[in-house]
C-alpha cells in the first residue's frame, strides 16, 4: 500500500513534465537578438548553474516534506511541488531565451548557441524523466516494479535516482571557449575590443568547467506493497 500523501504528489508533479516537454515543442518567436558568443554564452552558464544551485535543495525538501511525510497534507505536496516546478521554469525559460535569439555571424556564436540550447534541453529532459518515473511508481507501482526487473514481494522500495549528469555539449563548449581565448590571447580576435576584454577574465571559462562536472544525483525512495 502506497504512502497517503504520494498520491497527492503524483497529481502535482503530472503536469510540471507536461508543461516542460510543450515548452520544448513550442514555435519560439524570434526576439531579433543575436546570440552573441562571449556575452550570452556567460550569461546563460551562470543561469544554469543557478538553477541546478537551487534544485538540489529543492529535492531534498520534497523528500523531507512530503516523500518521507506520512502526515503531509495536500497545501504542503503543493507547495513542495511548486518550488520544484520554479526550478525547473528557470531552465525553460532560458531555453526560450536562447531558441528565440539568433545566432551572431561569426561560426563560433552559431555552435555557441546550439550548444547552450543542447545543455538546457539534457537538463530539461532529465528532471522530466525523473518526474515521469515518480508519477509511474505512485500511479502503476506493479508496472515500475516490473520495468526494473524487481522481484514481487510483500513490502518493495522503489528508488527513483535523477541522474543530473554533465550533458555532452559541455565538453564541446569547453573547448569553443579555450580556441576562442587561445585566438584573443594571440592577437587574432574576431570581435570587438569590449569582448576581447572581457574574454581574456577567467568568468567565462570557468562557469563553463564549474558546469562540466555536473550535479549530485539525488535519489527519492517510495515504499509501497502489494497489498
Amino acid at each position: 500500500m502506497l504512502l497517503p500523501q504520494l498520491p497527492m504528489l503524483a497529481q502535482a508533479l503530472a503536469p510540471v513534465a507536461k508543461t516542460a516537454r510543450q515548452a520544448l515543442r513550442r514555435r519560439v518567436q524570434p526576439s531579433g537578438q543575436a546570440f552573441v558568443m562571449l556575452d550570452d554564452l556567460s550569461r546563460h552558464m551562470g543561469c544554469i548553474e543557478s538553477a541546478l544551485q537551487r534544485l538540489t535543495p529543492r529535492l531534498d525538501g520534497l523528500m523531507a516534506d512530503v516523500i518521507r511525510k506520512p502526515d503531509a497534507c495536500a497545501i504542503e505536496v503543493g507547495r513542495s511541488a511548486g518550488r520544484l516546478e520554479q526550478v525547473l521554469s528557470e531552465f525553460v525559460e532560458g531555453y526560450l531565451d536562447a531558441q528565440a535569439s539568433h545566432p551572431d555571424p561569426d561560426p563560433d556564436s552559431a555552435q555557441a548557441r546550439m550548444l547552450t540550447i543542447g545543455v538546457y534541453r539534457h537538463h530539461i529532459l532529465s528532471i522530466c524523466h525523473w518526474l515521469d518515473e515518480i508519477v509511474l511508481s505512485i500511479t502503476n507501482p506493479a508496472q515500475a516494479i516490473q520495468k526494473r526487473g524487481i522481484e514481487q514481494a510483500a513490502h518493495v522500495e522503489l528508488h527513483v535516482p535523477i541522474d543530473l549528469s554533465s550533458p555532452p555539449e559541455m565538453e564541446e563548449l569547453g573547448a569553443l571557449v579555450q580556441r576562442t581565448q587561445h585566438q584573443l590571447e594571440a592577437g587574432t580576435p574576431s570581435w570587438s575590443e569590449p569582448q576581447q576584454v572581457k574574454a581574456r577574465e577567467p568568468g567565462v571559462l570557468a562557469a563553463v568547467g564549474a558546469l562540466a562536472f555536473g550535479a549530485a544525483v539525488t535519489q527519492s525512495v517510495l515504499r509501497t506493497s502489494d497489498g
